[in-house]
C-alpha cells in the first residue's frame, strides 16, 4: 500500500498550555457516506471537517498550525478506513506512520480520538469474544446498553436501557488489557454468546485516550445509534463544545372547528368538542408532572375560523350578519408540487362578504368556539392560523389567498386567540400544506405578516438542501416568491381523519403495509420519533382535529399509564415513556414561529476555563489493523444487565477550545435520509 507523506509527522508538545479548535476532524473511506458520523454533529451545531481517506494514497491534514495551537478538537473514524488489498488482504488507508502522527497530537493537545465500527484486537485491549465471529442475522436481536457513564455524563443519557442492533452487524468483544481499558457500553446475551460481551471501550494509553464502537453505526434510521452517539460525542468534547442540545417535543393539530369525514367506519364523521379539550388541558399538566425537569410540553392548535362560522349560522339563525358561512364550489386537484404562473388562476371565494363581518355574538353561537373566549382555556394552548376556510391553495389567486388569512386574522382577534399567552401570529399551517410553490399565495401571505409556514418532512422539495436541521427558504424560481421560511413538520401513521385507534390501524393498513395490532402501530411511532428527538430534530409533529376525540373514549393502556387516551394522548405517551426510559433531558415545545430548525452556525468567539495540556511521556501501542470481511450469525436476545465498574480518570485534562471561523464549517450536509415506506405513505391531510 502506499500512502503519500503526512504532515507534521513530529508534532510539537506545547510547553505549558496549549489551544485548539473546537472543530472535528471526521475520517471516511472514500465512497463511504459519513452521514452516520457527522449527523449528531449537525444535530448538535458542532463544526466538523470531513477528509476522504483513499486506498491509493491520503494526505493528512495539518493538525496543528503552531506549538501551542491545534487546528482539531476531536477526531473521529469509521470503519477503520479499511480498503481490501491484493490477496483479499485488509488495510488501513492511513499509513502507520500517518497514525502515529494522529497519536501524537492528541498526547500532544489532549485531543481524543472516536473510532466506530471497528474490529476487536490487542491494539485496543480487546479480542473477539469468539474468534472471527460476528452477530447478527437479519431480524436477530442482541441488545445493547451503556454500562459506565465516566467521561460522558454531560450527556444526560441512561446506562442499562438497552436498544436494539437488529440488522447493525457488530463484533462482540472482550478485554484483555484491564491496565488500558475499560468497557463503556455491551452486547447481552444472545446465540452462541451466553454472556454479556463488549460492545466499546476507552482505552487510556498513558494519557492518549480514545473511544472504540465494535458495531456498524446507522443514524438515517437506527434509534440506538442516534442514542448512543451522544456517548462518543460528549466523552470526546469533554462536553465543552460549541453548539447545544434541545429537544423539542411539538404536536400540532390542524383544522380545529372543521368537521371531519372518517376513513373508518365510512359514513361517520367527528368534531371537537370542549369536552374534549378539557380532558387534553388536564392530561398536558399530569405528563408535565411526570418528565424530566426543565420540561414544557404543550399541544399547538390550528384554528380555522369558518369552521366556528359554519356552526354559528346552522340553526335558529336571528343572530348572524351575514346569515351563512363562506362556502364556494371546490378546485379541482392539482399535482402535489404544482407551480402555478404568476397571476394565473380564478377566485373560488364568493365577490360578498368583502371583509370580516360576522359579530361575536355570531361566533359565540357555537360552543366550541366559544369555549376559547374564556383566557384560562385558551392558555392551556398554543395556537396559529390555518386559514379561514382551509381553501387549498396551489393554484388559487392573490385574492383569495388574501382573503383566507385576513378573514381568519379578524376572527383570531374577536374570539381572543391573538391575545393568548402563545400565539404564533407570524405563523401559519397551509391548508393540507398546499401554495407553498404557489407565489400569489406567497406575497398574500408575507402582505399580512406571516413569514413561517409548516412544510411536510415526506416532500423532498419542501425540505433544506443544505442542512436537514434547517428551514427551507422560498425562492422566486422554485416557490414563486423569495423569503418564506418553510418549517420541517413530521407525518405520523396517525391519521388526520381518524378519531380512534381501530380506524387509524386499518388505514395504516390500508395505506402503509401495516402489520399488528394499534400497540405495534404506536411500536412504529415510537422507534421513528425517538430517532429524530434523539437525533436532536427539532421538527414538529403533525396531527388533526379528529385525533383529540377524548372524552368518550374506551380506556387504553400505553406503557405505564391506562386511561382513556385520545390518538394523540397515546401517541405523546409512547413517545415520552421511550425518551423518559432513555435520557434525562427536558422535553419542551415550541410555537410556530419560534419552531426554527437548529443552525449549525456558530458564534465567532466562545468563552471557556483554560485548562493545561499534560505531557505524556509513554508512547501508544502500533496502530491496528483494520476490520476483516464480516460473517454472519443468528440467535434469539436474551437480555442481562451489569452494574457498572468505575471508570478510571482522564490522564490529561481538557485543552482550551476556540471558536473556529465560520469557513470551517463542514460542507452541506447530505439529503436527509428517506423515511420508510409506510410514513412516506401516511396520506397525512395538514
Amino acid at each position: 500500500m502506499t500512502s503519500a507523506a503526512p504532515v507534521n509527522t513530529t508534532v510539537p508538545v506545547p510547553a505549558v498550555a496549549a489551544t485548539v479548535d473546537s472543530k472535528i476532524l471526521v475520517l471516511v473511506r472514500v465512497g463511504d457516506n459519513p452521514y452516520s458520523v457527522v449527523s449528531g454533529l449537525q444535530g448538535y451545531g458542532i463544526p466538523y471537517e470531513i477528509s476522504q481517506v483513499s486506498k491509493t494514497g491520503y494526505q493528512l491534514p495539518a493538525l496543528n498550525s503552531s506549538k501551542s495551537q491545534g487546528n482539531y478538537g476531536g477526531i473521529i473514524s469509521l470503519s477503520e478506513l479499511a480498503y481490501e488489498y491484493d490477496g483479499g488482504v485488509w488495510n488501513s488507508g492511513i499509513s502507520n506512520d500517518q497514525y502515529n502522527t494522529i497519536y501524537a497530537y492528541q498526547l500532544a493537545f489532549g485531543v481524543r480520538f472516536v473510532r466506530i465500527d471497528a474490529y476487536p484486537q490487542p491494539a485496543f485491549g480487546t479480542s473477539p469474544a469468539d474468534q472471527g465471529v460476528g452477530c447478527c442475522g437479519n431480524d436477530v436481536e442482541q441488545l445493547i446498553s451503556l454500562t459506565n457513564s465516566t467521561g460522558f455524563e454531560s450527556a444526560n443519557i441512561k446506562t442499562d436501557a438497552t436498544m436494539s442492533t437488529k440488522n447493525m452487524y457488530h463484533y462482540p468483544a472482550k478485554i484483555i488489557d484491564s491496565a488500558t481499558t475499560w468497557q463503556v457500553a455491551k452486547y447481552a446475551p444472545s446465540g452462541i454468546f451466553d454472556t454479556d460481551t463488549t460492545a466499546a471501550v476507552v482505552n487510556n494509553f498513558a494519557g492518549r485516550q480514545q473511544m472504540v464502537w465494535f458495531g456498524s453505526w446507522a443514524t438515517e434510521w437506527s434509534p440506538t445509534s442516534n442514542f448512543l452517539q451522544h456517548a462518543y460525542i460528549h466523552w470526546m468534547t469533554r462536553g465543552l463544545f460549541l453548539g447545544a442540545r434541545k429537544t423539542y417535543l411539538s404536536t400540532q393539530v390542524d383544522d380545529v372547528h372543521l368537521n371531519t369525514d372518517m376513513y373508518y367506519p365510512q359514513g361517520k364523521s367527528f368534531r371537537l368538542r370542549p369536552s374534549d379539550l378539557a380532558a387534553h388541558a388536564s392530561w398536558m399538566q399530569n405528563i408535565n408532572g411526570r418528565m424530566p425537569s426543565g420540561s414544557n410540553y404543550f399541544v399547538e392548535l390550528g384554528h380555522n375560523g369558518n369552521g366556528d362560522i359554519i356552526n354559528a349560522t346552522q340553526t335558529d339563525n336571528t343572530v348572524c350578519d351575514p346569515n351563512d358561512a363562506i362556502y364556494y364550489d371546490y378546485p379541482p386537484a392539482t399535482p402535489q408540487e404544482y407551480q402555478k404562473p404568476l397571476g394565473s388562476g380564478s377566485d373560488f371565494w364568493p365577490t360578498t362578504p368583502a371583509d370580516y363581518s360576522w359579530s361575536i355574538a355570531c361566533a359565540k353561537r357555537d360552543n366550541l368556539a366559544n369555549w376559547f373566549t374564556t383566557p384560562a382555556n385558551r392558555d392551556a394552548f398554543a395556537h396559529v392560523s390555518h386559514t379561514f376556510t382551509h381553501l387549498p391553495q396551489n393554484n388559487i389567486t392573490f385574492s383569495d389567498a388574501n382573503k383566507e388569512i385576513v378573514f381568519n386574522q379578524a376572527w383570531l382577534r374577536q374570539i381572543g386567540i391573538a391575545d393568548a399567552k402563545m400565539f404564533s401570529p407570524k405563523g401559519l399551517i397551509p391548508p393540507a400544506i398546499t401554495g407553498l410553490h404557489n407565489g400569489d399565495a406567497l406575497r398574500a401571505w408575507v402582505t399580512n405578516g406571516i413569514t413561517h409556514a409548516v412544510g411536510d418532512n415526506s416532500r423532498v422539495k419542501l425540505l433544506s438542501p443544505y442542512n436537514e436541521h434547517w428551514p427551507l427558504i422560498s425562492t422566486v424560481a422554485d416557490n414563486g416568491y423569495a423569503g418564506v421560511n418553510i418549517i420541517p413538520r413530521w407525518p405520523t401513521t396517525i391519521y388526520w381523519n381518524c378519531d380512534l385507534p381501530e380506524c387509524t390501524l386499518q388505514e395504516w393498513k390500508d395505506t402503509a403495509s401495516g402489520k399488528g395490532d394499534f400497540q405495534d402501530l404506536l411500536t412504529f411511532e415510537r422507534n421513528s420519533a425517538s430517532r429524530y428527538l434523539l437525533g436532536l430534530r427539532h421538527d414538529g409533529y403533525m396531527f388533526h382535529q379528529a385525533n383529540l376525540r377524548q372524552a368518550d373514549v374506551d380506556t387504553i393502556t400505553v406503557g405505564s399509564q391506562t386511561a382513556q387516551l385520545s390518538l394523540i394522548e397515546a401517541w405523546t405517551e409512547n413517545i415520552v415513556q421511550e425518551m423518559t426510559r432513555l435520557t434525562n433531558w427536558p422535553l419542551v415545545s415550541n410555537t410556530t414561529t419560534l419552531r426554527r430548525s437548529s443552525s449549525t452556525a456558530w458564534p465567532a468567539t466562545t468563552a471557556t476555563p483554560s485548562c493545561p495540556t499534560t505531557t505524556p511521556t509513554t508512547a501508544s501501542p502500533s496502530p491496528p489493523s483494520p476490520s476483516p470481511p464480516r460473517a454472519t450469525s443468528a440467535a434469539p436476545p436474551s437480555p442481562s444487565p451489569s452494574p457498572a465498574a468505575p471508570l478510571p480518570s482522564a490522564a490529561a485534562p481538557p485543552p482550551t477550545r476556540s471558536a473556529p471561523s465560520p469557513s470551517s464549517c463542514g460542507p452541506p450536509s447530505p439529503a436527509p435520509p428517506s423515511s420508510s415506506p409506510s410514513r412516506l405513505l401516511s396520506g397525512c391531510k395538514g
